[in-house]
């Protein structure tokens, strides 16, 4: 007992704190997340913001590790300091592992196609529902949109511009080595991210064959550190809210009133040449002054206070022979607009083991369930184009609290729902389970082989629901209440499974590195669905199928499957002379019998020049690599059965009775081939100053040939279409990439900045002179034509407004017009204005895509508090605003932009020189340059401030944030989003009014036990 009691003192003496500081070697800043472990044991710290770190150690003879990702380990040994400032050198093979490829990882010293890795560590902590907002701004060449609001909503995402007419432009979205497809979805929560990796060019897709033609997006998930245990929260809520500036500005009660009196004595006054009597006005808009209400229809269906909570918690065990990495995660966005919202739950468990020296193992798996709570926003008939265009001279709730069913339908006014009573009365929901997983055994053998067996499986059921009670007016125009009451369900499940075989050889010999990849996939997709439809209900409390007096149903079932063999062959002398091939040999189920294999090669060469004894040893100069890259990628994405004959349904008359029957509803096409894009890039490298600065120069041409299309084909076949290999597209383009970081003091200083130029032109479609028209008279054209770009808008072009019946007489004739009507140019020079489905007179009036876009990144850090500010922008695109032709429609069936107010009314009463007259709506609302508005835009995209806190017993960190998302934009566009694309695809740059994007504002922290 005495003995023991001597000890303890002793043993107390014996632990050792140890405090320093860690660095980077070549660029003199303080390192953040270090990690730092007594050897020998699990026990270990972590670097704070600062690059600060205390350890207890046991003894002076202690010998501590320190390690990071992209940085060579060091282990130095205590003795018997207190105080131990290290600096770790950056080390080319550690950086590079980390960097992940299709079907591998590489050395970014030998990485000689365009491949992009996002700096997670720079994007601060940006509310994102969707992992595709982390791409935003972050890599030259890839341009990400958020086009709408919808909590929840996926990203547009496109690299090296748009290159299909008929086959889609999403890139390929690679989850843990699993191809799942051209969306994330919701199974995957961003706070589980470790690292994004975006491949971009031929040589680097082109071992995912016929799916990589757009680039490919490979996402991993965070695994499990060897001899750390920790457990982490990450916590974000805020608030999201419409700003004003972003808000369209409608007319309200009164000014629609004395739109409307003054409409009627305008039409009087041309139609019969006198000044009417007040009584001939009706009597609604005698007297604007007195109009009773003036209700900001979108203002009342707007939450502006809609919460915004998102929660993580992980926990991390590396052991030496298990490893292991738990998540679980909650989401909670209330939509901007009222009553919507999503909840969804995510739980995640990635491990990994080694049974021996020669085999690990793996297995992740992530589940996620959401129910989301929608409306229809998008288009002139959803509730955000229906919230702008309803009679604001109605009020939302009738004098006894309930609400007004019916608004408008009098005096000319269209009339609709109220939206507000649709938003809390209307059931929409959709719920969502997926299960997403994947597990592999790898086996290592005569020293320098592996053989990986992975197989990896999505699971998806959805279940959408949709009740309109018989209360509310029907969903279009003029039809008051009561309506029947309808529902509709809808099943959707899917299964996706995968099976990889991989076999590595790697050796280095000297000065020659090489690395051989064989490999074999398979995949299969299975999709069914079932969709039930209702109407007329006995009452609006009984809401099954069942009930309804009228049902439907129709069911579909759908599936998919590819095989594939490829190898790359990797090599480097001297880590100077670089060399990549690869070749995949494809099979689809989507193509024709004839054409079912494609084959797509894929070549690049590096040198890096700065290794070479002729080049002077330059102090300034790190690092300088050429490159160039020649590829072959394919395309797919056509749908499931476009080479085999459809059958449809043909009902017909047999004995007085009506019976089912089947006619053929389509050709085939055994020689449906694959789409072929062929990729030539040629790319630099360049490190400056110790890598402080460097650069990236990228010049790319990429020609997509045998688009899949369905082309016309004469109606005495008997069918109007056929799907068949036509056509091409060019894209080329130039991206440049800058990133900067240094230390000025006790201040560490960083920037990126990247900028894009991509060129689109369709090369041939079905002729020279042939071109694919989409869109409508009334709702604007989307035009591609060979030697243009895909998708440019097209319509009158607006020349002004007549004034007088003399320059109506003056000009080409357009039939019916009237003074204050547009004035459209005469292309052909016919003397005539073409009308409805003559197209002769339509031009050029506006190009979707931008002159270049970019993403500047700025951040430091200062002590305990750092700041991330993220900017995005695009310059000189032009967007179509179709929501303009109704409410600037001057008939007087909808409510009216606040800035109708200025517009023609007579010869001496001209208003702005926009709005036309109200007298008629013939040359008003056709496709034209009227509604055609310059979108170029500043985005401050995201701003968040952080303070880590010094150190706190039993806490490794915690770091506490604030962020601002969608701060402030800087653009002349009319429209709340410069960003918005409805329509899509090839048809880019349409503006029909979508669910409006919040700006939001949070708090957070992360809190860390290690």
């Amino acid at each position: 007992m005495l003995a023991a009691m001597l000890y303890l003192p002793f043993a107390a003496q014996a632990q050792v704190i140890v405090t320093g500081t860690v660095s980077d070697s070549t660029a003199a800043v303080t390192m953040p997340g270090v990690n730092i472990i007594i050897k020998g044991t699990t026990a270990g710290a972590t670097t704070d913001s600062d690059g600060k770190y205390a350890i207890e150690v046991p003894d002076a003879n202690s010998v501590l590790v320190f390690s990071a990702i992209g940085y060579a380990t060091r282990e130095v040994r205590v003795g018997g300091r207190t105080v131990l400032d290290v600096s770790l050198p950056v080390d080319e093979k550690t950086l590079t592992e980390v960097v992940v490829v299709g079907y591998g990882t590489a050395r970014k010293a030998e990485i000689t196609s365009a491949v992009s890795v996002i700096d997670m560590r720079t994007l601060g902590n940006p509310p994102a529902a969707n992992a595709g907002r982390l791409l935003m701004g972050q890599a030259p060449g890839v341009q990400v949109r958020q086009t709408q609001g919808r909590p929840g909503a996926e990203m547009e995402v496109t690299v090296r511009g748009v290159g299909s007419l008929g086959a889609g432009s999403a890139p390929l979205y690679v989850v843990d080595g699993f191809p799942v497809g051209t969306a994330i979805g919701q199974s995957l929560n961003p706070s589980d991210i470790e690292s994004i990796t975006v491949l971009k060019d031929a040589a680097s897709t082109a071992i995912y064959g016929a799916r990589g033609s757009n680039g490919v997006v490979l996402i991993t998930t965070k695994s499990p550190k060897t001899g750390q245990v920790s457990l982490t929260f990450d916590i974000n809520t805020g608030i999201q809210s419409l700003p004003a500036s972003r808000s369209t500005k409608m007319m309200n009660g009164v000014e629609f009133a004395q739109f409307k009196k003054e409409s009627f004595i305008d039409r009087i006054r041309y139609n019969e040449n006198r000044e009417p009597d007040i009584s001939e006005i009706p009597e609604a808009f005698r007297y604007p002054e007195q109009t009773r209400y003036s209700t900001n229809w979108l203002k009342e269906i707007t939450n502006q206070n809609a919460l915004f909570q998102n929660y993580t918690m992980g926990a991390s065990v590396g052991g030496a022979k298990f490893r292991s990495y738990l998540s679980a995660g909650y989401l909670n966005q209330e939509g901007l607009i009222l009553k919507t919202g999503l909840k969804r739950y995510n739980v995640r468990a990635n491990m990994e083991g080694n049974v021996n020296d020669f085999i690990s193992v793996g297995w992740n798996i992530a589940g996620a369930n959401f129910t989301e709570r929608y409306a229809s926003t998008n288009y002139r008939d959803g509730l955000v184009g229906r919230a702008l265009w309803a009679d604001p001279r109605y009020p939302v709730y009738n004098d006894d609290g309930s609400f007004n069913a019916y608004i408008g339908g009098s005096n000319g006014v269209f009339g609709t729902a109220n939206p507000v009573q649709e938003l809390y009365e209307m059931d929409r929901h959709l719920t969502q389970t997926n299960l997403l997983t994947n597990g592999y055994v790898q086996l290592s053998f005569l020293k320098h082989f592996k053989f990986r067996t992975s197989v990896s499986a999505t699971l998806v059921n959805n279940e959408r629901m949709e009740f309109r009670p018989s209360t509310l007016a029907g969903g279009g125009f003029s039809q008051p209440p009561p309506q029947p009451a309808t529902k509709v369900e809808d099943y959707f499940k899917s299964n996706n499974v995968a099976a990889d075989q991989l076999l590595t050889y790697s050796h280095r010999v000297g000065d020659h590195s090489v690395e051989v990849l064989a490999g074999y996939t398979a995949q299969e997709y299975t999709e069914k669905s079932i969709l039930g439809t209702g109407n007329t209900f006995a009452d609006d409390i009984v809401r099954i199928l069942d009930a309804a007096k009228t049902r439907d149903v129709a069911s579909d079932e759908a599936s998919w499957s590819l095989l594939a063999y490829f190898g790359r062959v990797n090599y480097s002398y001297k880590d100077k002379y670089l060399f990549s091939g690869s070749f995949r040999r494809e099979g689809s189920s989507r193509f024709g019998i004839n054409s079912k294999w494609g084959s797509f090669p894929a070549a690049s060469v590096g040198w890096r020049v700065s290794e070479e004894s002729f080049m002077p040893k330059l102090s300034w100069l790190t690092d300088l690599k050429l490159r160039a890259s020649f590829g072959v990628t394919g395309n797919n994405n056509i749908g499931n059965y476009p080479s085999l004959a459809a059958m449809v349904s043909s009902n017909y008359v047999l004995g007085n009775a009506l019976a089912n029957g089947k006619i053929l509803g389509s050709f085939a096409n055994a020689d449906l081939g694959w789409e072929q894009s062929r990729q030539t890039d040629v790319g630099m490298d360049l490190s400056l100053f110790d890598n402080k600065l460097t650069l990236l120069a990228e010049f790319y041409h990429r020609t997509t040939d045998n688009m899949l299309l369905s082309v016309q084909i004469p109606a005495i076949a008997g069918f109007n279409n056929a799907f068949s290999n036509i056509g091409k597209v060019e894209n080329k383009g130039l991206e440049l990439g800058l990133d900067y970081r240094t230390r000025v003091n006790e201040i560490n200083l960083r920037g990126s900045f990247n900028i894009s130029f991509n060129r689109n032109k369709v090369l041939a479609i079905r002729g020279g002179n042939d071109a694919i028209w989409q869109g409508g008279f009334y709702d604007g054209h989307s035009v591609s034509r060979v030697g243009r770009p895909i998708g440019i808008i097209t319509g009158y072009k607006v020349l002004g407004i007549f004034n007088t019946e003399e320059e109506i007489a003056a000009a080409p004739t357009q039939d019916g017009a009237i003074p204050g009507v547009y004035r459209y140019l005469d292309k052909d020079n016919d003397g005539v204005i073409s009308y409805a489905s003559d197209d002769r007179d339509m031009v050029e009036i506006g190009n979707p895509n931008p002159d270049f876009t970019w993403g500047l990144t700025l951040g430091g850090d200062y002590k305990g508090f750092d700041v991330n500010i993220l900017f995005t922008g695009a310059q000189n695109y032009d967007l179509y605003r179709n929501i303009e032709s109704t409410t600037m429609n001057m008939d007087g069936v909808f409510n009216v932009l606040q800035s109708g107010v200025n517009r023609w009314r007579s010869n001496t009463d001209r208003g702005d020189g926009v709005g036309p007259t109200s007298n008629t709506w013939k040359w008003e609302r056709e496709s034209n340059s009227r509604y055609v508005h310059d979108a170029s835009h500043l985005w401050v995209r995201s701003v968040s401030i952080g303070y880590t806190l010094p150190k706190v017993p039993v806490f490794s960190s915690i770091r506490v944030f604030v962020n601002a998302d969608n701060l402030f934009l800087i653009s002349d566009y009319p429209g709340g989003n410069p960003e918005v694309n409805i329509r899509e695809g090839t048809q880019p740059g349409f503006d029909e009014e979508a669910y409006p994007l919040p700006r939001t504002l949070s708090v957070g922290a992360s809190i860390k036990f290690q």
